[in-house]
């Protein structure tokens, strides 16, 4: 999640510095503009200034995988983008294609190819996907500059065409958004948000935008008031980015430990949930030991009778099993299997403490064919006189069926584990459709803490690779030892997600505030320049 966090952040300051540095562009011509008022420097200063608005309006825009809606709405988002960009690049392509070049010696003007113009015509056809035509634009633009620094004189221009060539690697890259819709699992991974070619994008506009900053600034800043205007706007900016990410960090830290605390309040109600099933089996217990038709069947040892109304109880009471002992812990009767019996639990923990006197109830686990079986089971003691002449023992599985109604009563996801190792949970596995059972908790913490030393754990955990928050509590037999571990979580992202509106949010009022401050910044830098 925190990686997550901080490559938005990332994006966000990475996108508004290329806005800075291109804004740095447009004031470059703006000042050769206030000069000589020339219609070629007016056309060209609109086209760098709406490519630096398209990036800031980019930079506010949060990762779909981060935020569900954005306020703006993504439609909107995306096409003020395409409008800015897509225009700028238009700008550039006719006041570059206008423009003649300054000749060189014994050099005769070339036309320019019809190629040049029939390749942007021909993808702006694609007008479903406005994205496509960025790379293309960008370096075309590229491509117009290189041949006014090497046909023409303007070798000065040559890191400007770098930069736009290094801006359309990162627009082409950056269309590998378009696949994050495949249902190929590398293909998506690959080009989702975060994702290797995310990353890789932004590590080449990074570049770009030093290459423009390389060229710009090394004008910019040979005139004192342009300097002081630049460093100012800079200090802003860099300003609102560290407040920026100090709030946003702060206030996701915030949602975190909310979290937290409720995941450890969240696997107590499940705790509790267990408690209140082993009552109700003990309860269900005490009641059929002190059936009268119980005793006498324990005491004439009639298995047949005791057979039918154990069947009949267990029916009723909707339990996984029902047992009854003679005072031996020979097994007189089973409901669930009426033909099994004759066999012995006298080596049984709860069958021994319930020949005893005592009832109690336990968490019960066994290995199962595909993962561990977990189960609650109650015994108590069958009296006649007040003699012990047996036991009854009553068993509930906790299966897909018991985490279920709880998701179903609390809205929590969970998991129960026999040992270390998932019984029955509500999470489901990447395929979509088959639970996320057998899967084993290899945290080092987690099983020192929980199954070790028998306390509750609440932190980060990761299931099939996927980073979750997430509270354990241990199950513990008759015994008090841990023989399972209870679970609730919730994906990291789901945190993130709750934090994304607000992230948003502070990045609009940052854009909007930055905006706004070049104000300030130019009168400032004016006056202190006048001063001096």
């Amino acid at each position: 999640m925190w990686s997550q966090f901080l490559l938005e952040n990332a994006h966000f300051a990475i996108h508004l510095f290329t806005a800075l540095v291109l804004f740095a562009v447009f004031w470059l011509y703006y000042d050769a503009w206030t000069q000589h008022k020339g219609i070629k420097e007016g056309v060209r200063i609109a086209g760098f200034l709406l490519l630096s608005f398209s990036y800031v309006i980019q930079a506010t825009s949060v990762e779909g995988s981060i935020l569900d809606a954005s306020l703006l709405g993504a439609t909107t988002n995306g096409m003020l983008v395409a409008i800015t960009r897509i225009t700028g690049y238009v700008i550039f392509l006719f006041i570059l294609a206008v423009d003649p070049l300054e000749p060189r010696p014994d050099h005769k003007k070339k036309a320019l190819t019809p190629a040049l113009f029939m390749l942007p015509a021909a993808s702006l056809s694609i007008a479903a996907y406005p994205q496509v035509l960025y790379p293309v634009l960008a370096s075309i633009t590229g491509f117009l500059y290189l041949r006014r620094a090497t046909v023409g004189l303007e070798d000065h221009l040559k890191p400007l065409a770098l930069s736009f060539f290094l801006l359309s690697i990162s627009e082409f890259i950056g269309l590998s958004s378009l696949f994050r819709q495949t249902d190929n699992i590398a293909i998506y991974e690959f080009a989702a948000s975060f994702g290797p070619l995310w990353i890789l994008q932004q590590v080449v506009l990074v570049v770009a935008a030093f290459g423009f900053g390389w060229w710009v600034f090394g004008y910019l800043l040979k005139q004192f008031e342009v300097q002081l205007f630049m460093i100012l706007t800079t200090a802003v900016l860099g300003i609102f980015l560290v407040t920026t990410v100090t709030f946003t960090g702060l206030l996701l830290k915030n949602i975190q430990d909310e979290n937290l605390r409720e995941l450890e309040t969240n696997v107590k109600v499940l705790n509790f949930a267990i408690d209140s099933k082993k009552a109700e089996l003990l309860s269900d217990a005490q009641v059929v030991a002190q059936n009268p038709q119980v005793v006498q069947g324990v005491v004439e040892k009639a298995r047949k009778p005791l057979a039918d109304l154990s069947e009949d109880i267990l029916l009723a009471k909707k339990a996984s099993s029902l047992v009854i002992a003679g005072e031996g812990g020979q097994v007189l009767a089973r409901g669930e299997d009426r033909d099994r019996a004759g066999d012995s639990l006298s080596d049984d923990p709860l069958v021994k403490r319930a020949l005893l006197g005592e009832s109690t109830a336990s968490v019960v686990t066994r290995d199962g064919i595909l993962a561990p079986e977990v189960s609650v089971r109650a015994a108590t003691a069958i009296k006649d006189n007040g003699t012990i002449i047996g036991v009854v023992v009553t068993g509930a599985l906790i299966d897909s069926a018991f985490v279920d109604g709880l998701k179903k009563a609390t809205g929590l996801e969970t998991a129960i584990y026999g040992d270390n190792q998932i019984s029955t949970s509500t999470l489901i596995s990447p395929d979509g459709k088959s639970r996320l059972v057998g899967l084993r908790e290899e945290h080092a913490r987690v099983k020192s803490a929980v199954l070790a030393k028998g306390e509750s754990y609440t932190g980060s955990v990761n299931l099939l690779q996927r980073p979750y928050f997430a509270a354990y509590l241990p199950l513990k037999d008759v015994d008090s030892n841990p023989v399972g571990m209870l679970f609730v979580g919730k994906p990291q992202i789901r945190v993130l997600q709750t934090a994304g509106r607000s992230i948003e949010l502070t990045f609009l009022v940052t854009v909007f505030l930055l905006v706004f401050s070049i104000v300030p910044a130019y009168f400032t830098s004016k006056y202190i320049a006048g001063q001096l």
